[in-house]
């Protein structure tokens, strides 16, 4: 069958662009025909990929105009499925009259209004990415499939201890350092998803017992797309400038390769990835596969991800453009968190790589996305539009 895949392109350094390179080739190799639409990575002029075509973005928001030309350019009168991974509220509408799949986020609580609108709205076919997402769309009457996300764990591995000495001092962190990661997109500050104020208090407070501990940053650190000035935060919360540090920035920019991503993740004690909501949630599963413990929210994907390592409780925060809920993270709780990750984290590398086996690329597609292409491959009617969703 002829797909066409809406994403990020599959080289662009996004999660989006991560799974979209893991599974396109895999989904090919089931015997389907698989062309990219890429809304961001791709400008001007269509490009070749592994032999997978590549659409550019159409200069409009998330692709909303060119995908109905771009699945009609790609079908050739044959029949087509379009799978997107994407928010799906950003594409408004939806394509009604194409056969969609959406694999898709569900980073709140409950699902935010304008993603049960597009569903109802739209007639495409849901696949959570969570198991969280999963149950969401069930409470919501959004019968889904599901799908979680992968990781290429021969990549995704712990490095041997004389290789992270080697590691740490390339990146600028002491040797003998307590080490706190965060692998966050600087993005947004109402709210910060990623919650680098909670993060950077807690850990503020840890440095008052615990002198070896540093932080690093693999983020932008200037607050330069409407996030937070990092450097300025660190001051305001009271932690010294030789006890932070970051990637980087302009290779930051440029993007890392996964193997540089592994090395980082295997200097690391613990990662610290509290967010406010997560859809899923890659580096808690890429630094699992590496050996590293995580500390994360309760709420949202973040739960069933936490193999090795914390959970962190919250107040609820409603996020008022989506109608529903985040959780802003205890700054308490983080701050027991890192504490006990400071005796404890070193002990559960061998766990944490167990757990994150699970979400090995080559089992994710063999144990859900076989599955789960047989059923899009039914041929199938399209739900009635619900009127009371286009009325709300």
């Amino acid at each position: 069958m002829k797909i066409l895949w809406h994403s990020n392109a599959p080289f662009a350094a996004t999660g989006y662009g991560a799974q979209t390179g893991l599974f396109v080739p895999r989904i090919a190799a089931l015997g389907h025909d698989v062309a990219i639409s890429c809304f961001y990575g791709v400008e001007g002029a269509m490009l070749d990929w592994r032999g997978h075509r590549l659409y550019p973005t159409d200069y409009t928001r998330f692709g909303r105009a060119m995908v109905p030309q771009y699945a009609k350019h790609w079908a050739e009168g044959q029949p087509l499925l379009v799978i997107t991974l994407m928010d799906v509220w950003a594409t408004g509408l939806g394509w009604r009259d194409l056969d969609v799949a959406s694999w898709c986020p569900i980073d709140h609580w409950p699902v935010q209004p304008r993603t049960l609108q597009y569903f109802f709205r739209s007639g495409a076919r849901a696949i959570a990415m969570s198991k969280y997402g999963l149950e969401e769309l069930a409470n919501s009457e959004i019968e889904a499939l599901y799908v979680p996300h992968g990781v290429d764990t021969e990549t995704f591995r712990r490095w041997p201890d004389g290789d992270r000495l080697e590691i740490r001092e390339a990146l600028g962190i002491p040797p003998s350092a307590f080490v706190v990661g965060m692998v966050a997109n600087n993005k947004g500050d109402a709210p910060p998803r990623k919650a680098f104020p909670q993060v950077f208090q807690a850990f503020s407070e840890l440095l008052k017992v615990k002198h070896d501990a540093f932080l690093y940053l693999h983020s932008e650190i200037h607050g330069m797309d409407k996030g937070i000035n990092l450097l300025a935060l660190a001051e305001v919360c009271g932690i010294p400038r030789e006890r932070i540090g970051s990637t980087n920035q302009l290779a930051y920019h440029l993007g890392a390769t996964e193997e540089q991503m592994a090395a980082m993740y295997s200097a690391f004690d613990v990662l610290a990835n509290p967010s406010y909501g997560e859809g899923f949630g890659i580096p808690i599963v890429e630094a699992q596969s590496c050996g590293c413990p995580v500390i994360v929210t309760d709420w949202t994907a973040m739960t069933e991800l936490c193999g090795a390592g914390w959970l962190v409780q919250g107040d609820p925060f409603y996020d008022p453009p989506h109608g529903a809920f985040y959780k802003c993270p205890s700054v308490a709780e983080i701050y027991d968190a890192l504490l006990e990750a400071y005796d404890k984290a070193g002990g559960l590398a061998d766990q944490a790589r167990e757990f994150a086996l699970q979400y090995d690329v080559e089992r994710v597609t063999a144990e859900h996305w076989v599955p789960v292409m047989d059923e899009l491959t039914k041929p199938r009617e399209v739900a009635p539009l619900k009127l009371e969703a286009v009325a709300s």
